[in-house]
């Protein structure tokens, strides 16, 4: 607990520090934006407005405390509470990584005990040979086929965020295919290791099906494993989500995001930065503690 806390603060100083030395003049920016000409007063006037002619220390003091109390600041565009905002997208990406997950672990672990059952099959080579493609392409390029192949040339589905339903499909397939990849090549090689362990072979001496023996024991002893995987894949779904959101116009936190970094919106910025980074914390927390209580010998 003492680490995570550890972690969480040194992430909040390196996000304010590294959002705020950007280049450019946030209140030139606003007044420009703003169809104002700044000048040296109308700057120097909203600067102190923003509380950026303060130390940056005292900067950074003042917007951890509003963090803790919940309160991000306000947008530099149109100055409505970061947390507001944020929270206005955060169902739309919930629902979006949530059916990527399911795309990412379903097919994975069907996959992986297939290929454990039968390591030479034909079907367990190709599956082994399109995880190793898939992986080496970037989602943005899947995401661009999609939409070319299914969404434009077959007009099969949208190819954004339009409200229905079934808009979820491709960005939720470009997300998870990635996680697939990273999760099927993990459990695999786990499954292999723990099939050359003694007390399985021990199992199948005894006469027990390859199937009851996967299923039954390998699963188990590579449970630890395949949780921080999925652990590790649910990590990279948060930070994929930034690329397939804008991709597909998906209204979550992701495209805010790319919407703020555009406009130089340094709070919103910051609160997303920091966000994910605290997911990322919590997600692989969750999946140590869950690694730990499936298999005590992983516990320090």
């Amino acid at each position: 607990m003492t680490r995570t806390l550890l972690v969480l603060l040194v992430l909040s100083a390196l996000t304010f520090l590294l959002t705020s030395l950007a280049p450019g003049d946030p209140a030139e920016e606003i007044l420009r934006r703003g169809g104002v000409q700044p000048t040296a007063e109308s700057v120097a006037v909203l600067r102190g407005e923003l509380g950026l002619d303060r130390p940056l220390f005292s900067q950074y003091l003042h917007w951890l405390l509003g963090v803790l109390r919940g309160d991000f600041g306000r947008s530099h565009v149109d100055r409505a509470p970061v947390a507001a905002e944020i929270l206005s997208r955060v169902p739309a990406t919930l629902w979006l990584a949530g059916v990527a997950s399911l795309i990412a672990v379903g097919p994975a672990v069907l996959v992986s005990v297939r290929a454990a059952l039968r390591p030479r099959a034909l079907d367990s080579r190709i599956a082994r040979a399109v995880a190793v493609t898939v992986a080496a392409v970037p989602p943005y390029v899947v995401g661009i086929l999609l939409i070319s192949l299914v969404a434009v040339g077959a007009r099969a589905l949208p190819t954004g965020g339009d409200g229905s339903p079934e808009a979820v499909i491709l960005p939720a397939v470009t997300l998870g295919l990635a996680g697939t990849a990273t999760l099927l090549r993990l459990l695999r090689a786990d499954l292999a290791a723990v099939a050359r362990l003694p007390f399985v072979k021990l199992a199948v001496a005894k006469g027990l099906t390859a199937r009851r023996t996967v299923m039954v024991h390998a699963l188990r002893a590579a449970a630890p494993g395949a949780i921080t995987a999925a652990g590790i894949v649910l990590t990279e779904l948060l930070a994929g989500a930034v690329v397939v959101e804008t991709l597909f116009a998906w209204p979550g936190v992701g495209q805010l995001a790319v919407s703020a970094i555009r406009q130089r919106d340094i709070p919103t910025v910051q609160a997303y930065v920091l966000l994910v980074a605290l997911g990322t914390v919590l997600v692989l927390a969750l999946a140590e503690l869950c690694a730990s209580l499936a298999d005590p010998r992983t516990r320090r």
